[in-house]
């Protein structure tokens, strides 16, 4: 199935910058990653870093499903609030995923600096897309501020001085970053290699079987890869090796802009995005443009999805002018894809009983965040350390 379509700026912007070979030969290794978007990576890279011999497969070209058509937003902030997600799981998991998050993503900065990606720190604002949405930024700055995390709020006024347009309210958040997804994916993927890794593209698993403690892999072509632990790394395509559902897929679309010769386009650059479900969502790039995405539908089928991408685009621009009218916007790339969300905003990230494998599921609007807190876990599964996040993300929650 086609996970995007359209031009997908950071794929266009970077094109194929390194080769990887189809495997065409039986291998061994410590854990097996299939999946080579940016959860496959960084699952890959904190493996291989901890000293695990790993080998990494996809059926695509490397990060040219989802990981290609990704804004790449990198905050703590999970689409459910702290507030309404301690109602659901409690108030120790809600406050202790949140916090997974905000040192997820001081991660991601320092790994993005390490491999020479170019990564930028940005705080993130939340506006209140209503009035009635004022008395819940409320609640979530005063549970977040409680527990430690770095959160403003913004009034009316605060909020038209220092970003110019008309909300009732917003929280201003940190820490948050802006990468480029694609880049870093092949960056990490380049790291691997370099630790003695192994990276195949167009290399697609039939299925899996186990043999005491080594799993058996069976690919396409009819080589195998012998395993001591496979990790699953697939996105929403992952259901298909799961007893029963555990996301609700949803269709999502966005443009970038072309080049805008300012310095800078509102307070900071930082993100923004707001409270209605679906929500907009904003972030600019390193050449000065502007990305805006959002509108979000239930997916149904890629050709459904794909025939609303050009009416999607232009009401994109749309609400981009509607609350930035002084800035001009002019569509230059457009695309839409695919993504899963769960019943309560948290990822899977857990060990299936009945195989064994681990899925490695960041799902969300900031699944890159859900995948680094992912790529700790399976690491230190992997190396037989305790988990860092005992119980917080499993299937039976």
């Amino acid at each position: 199935m086609d996970l995007r379509s359209g031009l997908p700026y950071f794929l266009i912007r970077n094109g194929l910058p390194y080769l990887y070979p189809s495997l065409r030969t039986d291998l061994t290794c410590d854990a097996l990653v299939v999946g080579a978007g940016i959860t496959g990576a960084l699952c890959a890279h904190a493996c291989s870093a901890a000293g695990a011999r790993v080998v990494v497969i996809d059926k695509r070209a490397i990060a040219t499903g989802s990981t290609s058509a990704s804004t790449a937003l990198l905050q703590y902030e999970i689409d459910t609030p702290m507030n309404e997600l301690a109602d659901t799981v409690g108030l120790e998991a809600a406050v202790d995923s949140y916090r997974l998050c905000a040192e997820a993503v001081q991660q991601l900065i320092q790994l993005a600096q390490k491999l020479g990606v170019d990564v930028r720190a940005r705080e993130s604002l939340q506006f209140a897309s209503r009035r009635g949405h004022v008395d819940g930024l409320l609640a979530e700055h005063e549970l977040r501020t409680r527990h430690g995390f770095a959160v403003d709020y913004l009034d009316n006024a605060a909020v038209k001085r220092m970003f110019g347009f008309d909300r009732p309210a917003a929280l201003l958040c940190r820490p948050a970053a802006e990468i480029d997804p694609y880049a870093f994916t092949h960056a990490l993927f380049q790291d691997v290699l370099k630790r003695g890794g192994q990276v195949f593209e167009r290399t697609a698993m039939e299925r899996f079987t186990r043999e005491g403690d080594t799993f058996v892999i069976h690919l396409q072509g009819g080589f195998t890869i012998r395993a001591k632990h496979l990790v699953i790394a697939t996105g929403y395509e992952s259901q298909a090796l799961l007893p029963e559902p555990v996301m609700n897929l949803n269709s999502t679309y966005a443009v970038a802009s072309e080049r805008i010769e300012r310095d800078f386009f509102w307070h900071q650059d930082c993100f923004i995005w707001e409270t209605d479900r679906p929500y907009l969502y904003l972030r600019t790039t390193p050449d000065r443009r502007i990305i805006i995405g959002g509108l979000d539908e239930p997916f149904r089928d890629p050709e459904r999805r794909d025939k609303l991408l050009e009416r999607k685009a232009e009401e994109l621009a749309e609400c981009f002018s509607e609350l930035f009218p002084q800035l001009p916007f002019r569509v230059e790339y457009a695309w839409c894809g695919t993504f899963g969300s769960t019943k309560d905003g948290l990822p899977y990230i857990d060990r299936d009983e009945r195989t064994g494998a681990w899925f490695v599921l960041g799902m969300g609007g900031n699944g890159i965040t859900f995948s680094q807190v992912g790529a700790n876990i399976v690491r230190d599964a992997v190396m037989g350390r305790p988990s860092s996040a005992p119980g917080l993300f499993t299937f039976k929650r």
